[in-house]
């Protein structure tokens, strides 16, 4: 007998002989250890085969498990995994399985206490337009359901009906972004689940996610709620798979395996014949374009909990309107003042951390940019430092210009830090509380601070995106942007799209208790088209204008694609090697496929590497991924280059 074994790395399977008193425990699906590489490594075996009559083969040396720890429905979404994303078998399992499993570490006690749950006796009542989504949803056994439903309408109560009506054994995957798990998510669904609801968030220690881990394969639990690894629960059997906010980037892997986890729930749901809820106030252009051809079901809220109105929405253009400062229009000062004169809370978006991003020498010209990458340094206030966003390096400005020994240094633009100094010197006696990556660094910070928004400890929180994602807070009843149009100049063909999103879903955390909500948007750039359609909560008028553009340049839902990431650590020969790629590239036969490039990338280096891409679109998904692996073929027998590949890129930069 011969085994095949997948470990944790970059590679494929490895043949094992079985020795003859392990043969009775062999199972496909079971950890088992084997030699490897001068020491012993523990592994899952994949396959089973005869005697192939091949020499040398080492031998098993254990096996841990007596059942298998892979379900046969996970070995199939692996396959899928590494045919659809063009990986490795084992950075495929990497992904599936928790580290600590591989290393045989044991389950942790939970740091997290909830305390004991207090359990509904009955459901919410639902509204009509609830209780028809929810009845067509569990007529069918299997399928994919979008769910639009305007902020505030109420998804959750549904997705949580549905769980309800799971026939016993059958598991429930609920996915949301990372900074939607709340204090206030986390009780809602604890108060209709109790203990048989598991949780999957940066803040759990390795320990605690394995405790998580073993409860959902022993059926301990029914309903995991966690972002997108847990989209690879190891329930013995599927019923539901949840996307909530199925439109958000944050779904998508942008290193290793680079997966959609919004995709792999359609697949896997597929592979174990379950039902799939998409839902969003904001579709993703994809989503909605499957829904209208019939590939999903089509199902819409159209009106909030209770008949609550949705905010008004009002665009305050900067190139007009009387300013506070040159940060704040007097509009949104006021209407601030007011907000909390009246006892309610308010929200302020600026989509860009730190506190001035970047420096300027006003005599020269010169800026400070990131050794490691083609970007200049964020000044951080707090710090006193110059951070780069995306290597993580840093440095301490010199009181001078490093170019011309100026002294005339300027603080250009505005960040989130600059933004809580100039609110705070212009209403001091506001209680502030700022959310971006910088305050939210430590585990449960994010958490923390959402509680003290729901006890009303906060007049305005402010920040990045994070402060519109997921939120229900009944007491926010004013919500502004500031600087809208940072989202806008984004070399991305996406970028309209998640300025709509982003704007929707802002002001979608207005207004959601008793008292109606008001939206300011601040822009210098008023006629954008993203603006009348956020003003008017027109995601169809939007969905179909953009879509009329993405139609002339041929880009998704149009097309597919894939993008080829080529890195280099010198600059020297770059250009000779990518003129042979493109050489080869043009030889190749295209037809059904274009491709783009190879050219620098937006953002040329990061991490000391130098970047290009080629960028392969095409309607025919074989036929792209063809042309993908040939390239690919070509790519990984040249030396000094690292190639990765990104199936369905969410960003191109």
């Amino acid at each position: 007998m011969e085994v095949e074994v997948l470990f944790p790395i970059n590679a494929g399977h490895f043949t094992y002989a079985v020795p003859e008193e392990l043969r009775g425990d062999i199972k496909v699906g079971v950890r088992v250890s084997a030699p490897f590489r001068g020491t012993t490594r523990v592994g899952i075996i994949t396959g089973i085969n005869g005697p192939s009559g091949r020499a040398g083969l080492r031998p098993l040396m254990g096996v841990i498990d007596k059942q298998p720890l892979l379900t046969d429905g996970l070995l199939s979404l692996m396959r899928w995994l590494t045919n659809y994303y063009m990986s490795s078998p084992g950075i495929v399992l990497k992904n599936i399985l928790p580290s600590g499993l591989l290393l045989l570490r044991r389950p942790g006690r939970p740091r997290i206490v909830y305390g004991k749950a207090t359990r509904l006796t009955g459901l919410v009542r639902l509204n009509k337009e609830q209780d028809r989504a929810v009845k067509e949803i569990c007529r069918e056994e299997k399928g994919v359901f979008l769910l639009h439903g305007v902020t505030g309408s109420g998804k959750t109560e549904v997705y949580i009906h549905v769980i309800k009506s799971l026939p016993e054994g059958k598991g429930a995957i609920v996915l949301v972004p990372e900074i939607a798990i709340t204090a206030q998510m986390v009780d809602r669904y604890r108060s209709h689940f109790g203990d048989d609801v598991v949780f999957f968030h940066s803040g759990l220690s390795e320990g605690e996610r394995l405790r998580h881990w073993w409860r959902m394969r022993n059926g301990e639990a029914k309903v995991v709620l966690g972002v997108r690894s847990a989209v690879f629960a190891p329930f013995k059997e599927v019923g539901l798979i949840v996307v909530d906010e199925e439109h958000e980037s944050s779904y998508k892997q942008f290193e290793g395996l680079r997966y959609n986890a919004r995709d792999v729930a359609i697949a896997r749901a597929e592979i174990e014949g379950a039902r799939v809820i998409l839902g969003s106030a904001t579709p993703s252009m994809e989503s909605y374009y499957n829904a209208e051809r019939g590939r999903f079901r089509y199902l819409q809220l159209t009106r909030r909990v209770d008949d609550k109105p949705l905010p008004h929405v009002e665009i305050i253009d900067m190139t007009r309107e009387p300013k506070k400062t040159w940060i704040f229009s007097e509009r949104l000062i006021r209407a601030l003042e007011e907000n909390n004169l009246r006892g309610h809370q308010s929200l302020l978006l600026l989509n860009r951390r730190g506190y001035s991003p970047y420096i300027i020498c006003t005599e020269c010209g010169y800026t400070y940019k990131c050794d490691l990458c083609s970007i200049t340094l964020t000044y951080h206030k707090d710090t006193k430092t110059l951070n780069c966003h995306y290597c993580g390096s840093f440095k301490y400005p010199d009181p001078t210009c490093p170019k011309c020994r100026g002294i005339r240094l300027r603080y250009a633009g505005i960040g989130t830090q600059r933004l809580e100094e100039e609110l705070t010197r212009l209403i001091p006696r506001f209680r502030l509380r700022r959310m971006d990556r910088d305050t939210t660094s430590k585990k449960l910070s994010h958490y923390r601070m959402i509680k003290e928004v729901e006890e009303g400890s906060v007049d305005v929180l402010l920040g990045t995106q994070m402060v519109a994602k997921g939120h229900d807070l009944p007491k926010v009843t004013l919500a502004g942007v500031v600087s809208a149009e940072i989202a806008l100049n984004i070399p991305d063909f996406r970028s309209a799209e998640r300025a709509f999103q982003l704007f929707t879903q802002l002001a979608g955390r207005a207004g959601r208790g008793e008292v109606p909500g008001n939206v300011y948007i601040q822009t210098y750039e008023p006629d954008h088209y993203v603006f009348e359609y956020v003003r008017k909560n027109d995601y169809k008028g939007f969905y179909e204008k953009e879509l009329s553009l993405r139609r002339e340049l041929g880009y998704p839902p149009f097309s597919r694609l894939i993008r080829i990431l080529i890195s280099f650590t010198r600059r020297e020969g770059i250009e000779g090697t990518m003129e042979e790629v493109s050489k080869k590239v043009r030889e190749m036969e295209t037809d059904g496929v274009e491709i783009l490039g190879p050219s620098v990338a937006p953002i040329e280096k990061i991490r000391n590497r130098y970047r290009y891409h080629l960028i392969l679109k095409g309607r025919e998904q074989s036929l792209l991924r063809r042309r993908a692996s040939e390239i690919l073929a070509y790519l990984n027998r040249m030396k000094g280059l690292r190639v990765d590949v990104d199936v369905d890129p969410v960003n191109l930069l």
